[in-house]
């Protein structure tokens, strides 16, 4: 009897820490996840793009149900097989669900079937792409972050392309990390510089400005709040600490520094907005996933693995790539 009660014991706590596990890892264990991208369409509809170990690896998986399963895309190969590794993705909102992949040394692909099938597109002019933003109101219009020209863009649906101001990025900024589109017009583009501080266009990239200078801290990631209105630039001179968060409400013409922000080196920020107060939630480097809520900071120790690549929100959960140990779902 006492064996039995035994065995029904390890057999319950095997059951727990096996949901426990599922319930916060979401699939995709042990990879690199590089990028993550929402469906503007479909709010439970994610991607998640791979790095991989070499050349033709990098590998594309689309999730249905806020990624608690997942199924790669492309009948399970890679996008190409020259990729690595897939640093951005992207979706219109056009009839064809057009996608854009950005990789590492292999350029911008592009797929009309959702992802089905994949190719290079040849006619972009760099190879490594950072970040990819399309037009939320017209489709048509891309815009491209790459380490070597700055900002490319496209109005025509990728097919043709033009460097955003290439005098003016070319003796400013043309290591773009990361860019993002203000919510209501797609004319206005924001781009976070390796150490040059953001910049910001009012018209399609033709103009830029300097807008925050970082003192030389790298502008990793950039949120920009429903109405417009406020801005938050998480930025790290280094992969440990010496971290910031900037916050405007005036759309970028004044700036704070958040106080007493976790000296994390800071590689993620998100934020989820309420009417009462909104609450900031960051990943590092190094250290994990932060969260300020009543007025403080405190680490969620249950995503047990400390390199974050990606955080998004759904409500108020939280789907967050790791840099090797797949992708971690976290309820506030």
């Amino acid at each position: 009897m006492k064996k039995i009660i035994i065995g029904l014991l390890i057999f319950f706590q095997c059951q727990i820490s096996v949901s426990q596990a599922d319930s916060l890892k979401f699939g995709l264990k042990g990879k690199i996840i590089r990028a993550l991208a929402n469906s503007p369409n479909v709010p439970k509809v994610f991607y998640a793009g791979l790095k991989g170990k070499g050349t033709g690896t990098g590998l594309m998986y689309q999730s249905n149900d806020f990624g608690k399963t997942w199924g790669s895309l492309n009948e399970g190969k890679p996008i190409s097989p020259y990729v690595s590794d897939i640093q951005a993705i992207a979706m219109a909102t056009d009839a064809k669900k057009t996608m854009y992949a950005g990789t590492w040394k292999n350029g911008l692909h592009k797929s009309i079937d959702k992802g089905k099938t994949w190719k290079r597109d040849w006619t972009f002019p760099s190879s490594d792409v950072r970040s990819i933003k399309v037009g939320m109101q017209n489709p048509s219009l891309i815009y491209v972050g790459t380490s070597a020209f700055g900002v490319v863009k496209s109005v025509d649906g990728g097919k043709t392309w033009k460097r955003c101001a290439p005098k003016v990025i070319d003796s400013t900024f043309t290591f773009v990390w990361s860019i993002e589109i203000d919510p209501q017009n797609d004319n206005i583009v924001y781009a976070q510089t390796y150490n040059k501080g953001v910049w910001k266009s009012i018209d399609q990239g033709e103009t830029w400005k300097q807008i925050l200078n970082t003192k030389r801290k790298v502008c990793w990631d950039i949120k920009i709040s429903k109405n417009s209105k406020e801005i938050w630039v998480a930025t790290s001179k280094r992969r440990d600490s010496i971290s910031s968060v900037y916050h405007s409400k005036d759309k970028g013409k004044t700036w704070e520094e958040v106080p007493d922000v976790p000296q994390i080196g800071i590689s993620q920020i998100n934020v989820i907005e309420t009417n009462d107060t909104n609450t900031l939630i960051l990943g590092s480097w190094q250290k994990g996933v932060f969260v300020f809520k009543n007025k403080q900071w405190t680490k969620i120790d249950s995503v047990d693995f400390d390199e974050i690549s990606e955080i998004l929100i759904n409500d108020s959960e939280l789907l967050i790539g790791s840099w090797g140990n797949g992708i971690y779902h976290y309820k506030l």
